[in-house]
């Protein structure tokens, strides 16, 4: 068999620019080119090595590492060891994606096997044989690294972005209380316009125990709501009709709209360990779910975790309610048994 050398160096040489460069893609890295392939000339040169049985041992998976820690040096530099340590992991998985996605294609574009007096033969070795990629392969490999890498890189940090955001939320009206998970909105700028009170969103049916159901039916009603509010209010006690407000909003699929909303008794946010008590707050009853896939329950104003906004600050010491359960409990029974 004859082995092209020059071939092969080149061919690392640009595999490891890759591998190198969709690292710092992934990273959000700065690249400075003459690093990246300085790192990469490097990295192709460790596979002249096999060629001489001497530096047998060089290819141990100890080596290997250190190896892989020497180029992502030259590439990225040393700032904090776990902002190296994430170049590493990338580092890896996008090799991984990348030679698996490329023996993958080479087992599916190329036959390995021939019968021979009868039994099935499969050719192959730790060099090779009958797996050669073509430069198709390698270049469809490059494609398949950056679509699946992207793809899976984002389902990993985008859960992790919206956890960040993620608070639990106490509401406590007319004696009840109702605790659910909220989503921190930076973008919501929501304000009841006369009072500038801002504007807290929840799914109606946490209130289903909780507020008169001529209410909830307003609140699920589309259009007309500022009329059949009016017809109901005589319907309602005095100290509901106290706590009633329609705010209007613009949404992109309807256009300018109102939304039923009510004023609690006090609203708690729980955010990095601290309790944020506030009393200046409206709640817009949602007739439909705000998240798909029901990892929380609300739309949190972010006035409500801002110091200027909120009436009180208690340091967090019970433990925080599990994810996407919701409690309604009566705040009188609770009196009674302290």
């Amino acid at each position: 068999m004859v082995v092209y050398l020059d071939i092969i160096l080149l061919l690392n040489f640009v595999i490891d620019a890759l591998l190198l460069w969709f690292t710092a893609f992934f990273r959000k890295e700065r690249i400075v080119w003459w690093r990246l392939l300085l790192a990469s000339a490097v990295g192709s040169c460790y596979v002249a090595f096999y060629f001489f049985p001497f530096f047998s041992g060089i290819y141990a998976w100890f080596t290997k590492l250190l190896f892989s820690l020497f180029i992502l040096w030259i590439a990225f530099g040393f700032k904090r060891l776990t902002h190296f340590l994430h170049h590493l992991a990338i580092f890896y998985f996008v090799s991984f994606v990348f030679g698996g996605g490329v023996y993958a294609l080479t087992l599916l574009t190329t036959s390995q096997n021939e019968i021979i007096q009868g039994i099935v033969v499969t050719h192959n070795d730790s060099f090779g044989v009958g797996t050669k990629p073509t430069l198709l392969i390698v270049c469809l490999g490059i494609v398949l690294v950056f679509l699946l890498s992207r793809k899976s890189y984002q389902s990993i940090q985008e859960p992790r972005k919206i956890e960040a955001f993620l608070v639990e939320v106490e509401v406590k009206i007319s004696n009840q209380m109702i605790l659910c998970r909220g989503l921190v909105d930076t973008g919501n700028q929501l304000h009841e316009p006369i009072t500038r009170i801002p504007v807290m969103v929840m799914e109606c049916r946490l209130f289903e125990q909780v507020l008169p159901l001529p209410i909830l039916e307003v609140a699920r009603e589309e259009g007309e709501k500022l009329q059949r509010l009016e017809k109901t209010m005589d319907e309602l006690p005095l100290e509901w009709q106290g706590q009633l407000r329609l705010v209007p909003f613009r949404s992109v699929s309807r256009g300018m709209d109102f939304m039923v909303a009510i004023r609690p008794e006090q609203v708690t946010v729980i955010h990095n360990g601290l309790r944020l008590v506030t009393e200046r707050v409206l709640i817009g009853l949602n007739p439909i779910a705000l998240s798909a896939d029901g990892r929380y329950e609300s739309i949190v104003h972010p006035a409500l975790i801002q110091r200027e906004e909120i009436n009180e600050v208690i340091n967090e010491t019970e433990p925080v309610q599990p994810a996407n359960k919701i409690q309604v409990v009566h705040t009188s029974s609770l009196e009674q048994e302290g």
